[in-house]
Order: C-alpha cells, then sequence, then structure tokens
C-alpha cells in the first residue's frame, strides 16, 4: 500500500538529493551513487523482487545526476560555504518534508476514517457493545474521483465470522459501506447475501 509512491516519488527524489549532498559534503563524484546502488540492491534482497533492478538503475543514475549537478555548480559558481550550507538545507526539506507528511499522513488518516466510521455506527443506532473491531487500512486504487483510500473492516459481536467493509464518499464526505466481502481466502465479491445479517442493501458496489 505505500510501496508504489516510495519506488516512483520518494526514492528517486532522494536519490538525486544523496548525489548532489556526496558531491557537496564529500567531494566525490561517485561515491553518492555507489551507496544508492548498495542500498538500492539490498532492498531488493530483502523487500522486492527481480524486477526491482530497474528502478535500482534509475535511482542510481539519478544519484549521478545530481553529482554532476553539483558538481558542476560548484565548479561554475564557486559559492561559500553558508551559500552551500543554505542550498542543502533547502534541498533536503524540499525532499525530506513532503516524505515526512506522506508518511505520518497514513495512521493520521487511519484514525480519522476509525473515528468517522465510530460515527457512522452510531447513527445507524449501534452501541459499542455491537462491535468488537474496527480496523482501518489505506488501498491506493480506492483513492478515486469519487472515494477516499482508507477502508475500514468491521466486526460486529453477534456476527464474529463476517468483516464489513466501510469506505468514505469525496464529494458527500460521508462514510457508506460496501458491498464488498471477502467469499473465500483471496477472492472478493460485491454480492448482497442476506447470510450477512448486518449487510446493507444499498451498500455500495
Amino acid at each position: 500500500m505505500y510501496v508504489i509512491p516510495l519506488v516512483l516519488f520518494i526514492f528517486p527524489m532522494l536519490a538525486f538529493v544523496i548525489g548532489v549532498l556526496g558531491r557537496s559534503l564529500f567531494k566525490k563524484l561517485f561515491l553518492a551513487p555507489a551507496v544508492v546502488f548498495g542500498l538500492s540492491l539490498l532492498a531488493q534482497l530483502l523487500y522486492f523482487n527481480s524486477s526491482f533492478f530497474m528502478w535500482i538503475l534509475i535511482y542510481t543514475s539519478l544519484a549521478i545526476a545530481g553529482s554532476l549537478t553539483a558538481h558542476f555548480l560548484l565548479r561554475t559558481y564557486h559559492p561559500s560555504r553558508n551559500v552551500q550550507k543554505t542550498a542543502i538545507s533547502i534541498l533536503l526539506g524540499a525532499v525530506l518534508i513532503p516524505a515526512l507528511i506522506f508518511v505520518l499522513s497514513r495512521p493520521v488518516n487511519a484514525a480519522l476514517m476509525e473515528k468517522k466510521v465510530e460515527k457512522h455506527l452510531r447513527l445507524e443506532e449501534y452501541s459499542t457493545r455491537d462491535i468488537t473491531s474496527i480496523e482501518t487500512f489505506y488501498e491506493g486504487k480506492r483513492n478515486t474521483n469519487r472515494t477516499k483510500p482508507v477502508i475500514a473492516e468491521v466486526v460486529f459481536t453477534d456476527d464474529p465470522h463476517h468483516t464489513y467493509r466501510y469506505i468514505e464518499l469525496k464529494k458527500e464526505n460521508r462514510v457508506v459501506q460496501m458491498c464488498e466481502y471477502e467469499r473465500s481466502p483471496n477472492f472478493f465479491t460485491n454480492e448482497y447475501t442476506a447470510e450477512r445479517p448486518h449487510m446493507k442493501k444499498d451498500c455500495l458496489e
């Protein structure tokens, strides 16, 4: 759920910044690209499959581009140490601040969604005793013009074997129950069934 934004946006920006820092701080043109290549290769061995190697080459190329950019600017303009420190701080902030916002926004949005679902269920005349658990998670494919990407899964006390999904509509800013449920392991369906006592006939398909 977090992987795609990291691979497509955060890691490329970090690779470029590491390239700039490697040349600016350590005066070595290819030190940072070597570090980026090594860390990316380690990430592939630990977390990703062989198809990630294409991204290793992209990140290494971006690190080289960062090193060459810093090399050219330093050789051309000869900035003072204070100017270099300021530029590095701005560059780090431009990458790290969005990265932190991205990382921290997920648990915040999850907590907010949990509260919204609790409020929705109270309006449906459920009490806290009727609810066993509410768990939230991020699902990127749900982030559309219609729905927000955080899904809540609810288990009711009198129906412990079934899980009910809830999602928030963007334009209407309200929580609704989804028709989707897991019929068998890793097989989801959107069919209404009376076998699920808390399922709404007007659930969201």
